[in-house]
């Protein structure tokens, strides 16, 4: 198992969004994590899962106020994802992504100049630990389908209409 680095004042709370509740997990570094749970069960064990042995305090507070910034002002605060270095250099990818506009997975493996790796740009699609902020919502497959989306297809499907309405 790979070794996380550690979080200064890891800390997560729980807000709601045009797209439903999320949990937002942050730390001085930025935010680690924002993902729609279908229950906050779910999401403490997401959070056990991707964070093995942090010790995490919960501030909902801190979590309302990010939501605002991002969904409300459309603020983009600091991101500190963890993966590794493919899944960052994916994840930089999705960034170029503008609103609005969609990408399919063989154009982001052709970004990253891996064009054959379409498989493996999906699965690093798939792990991306912060939804919406790193856009992998806007991912779509060759034929013009919406594909996968971690958190439903609804969910991806009210971020790309939000999006092209702003």
């Amino acid at each position: 198992m790979r070794q996380l680095p550690p979080l200064s004042e890891p800390s997560f709370g729980f807000a709601q969004t045009p797209f439903g509740e999320c949990c937002i997990v942050f730390s001085n570094d930025g935010i680690c994590a924002l993902i729609f749970p279908e229950s906050k069960e779910s999401a403490y064990a997401d959070l056990d899962n991707r964070f093995p042995e942090t010790d995490f305090r919960q501030d909902d507070a801190k979590a309302i106020r990010l939501a605002r910034k991002i969904f409300e002002e459309g603020q983009k605060p600091l991101l500190n994802p963890i993966g590794t270095d493919f899944q960052l250099s994916i994840w930089r990818a999705l960034q170029r992504i503008p609103a609005g506009k969609t990408a399919t997975y063989a154009q982001i493996a052709e970004a990253i100049g891996r064009p054959k790796a379409v498989r493996a740009v999906g699965t690093a699609i798939g792990a991306n630990p912060i939804a919406y902020l790193i856009p992998c919502h806007r991912v779509i497959r060759t034929d013009g389908g919406l594909g996968g989306f971690r958190w439903g297809l609804d969910c991806k499907k009210k971020m790309l209409d939000y999006e092209k309405k702003k």
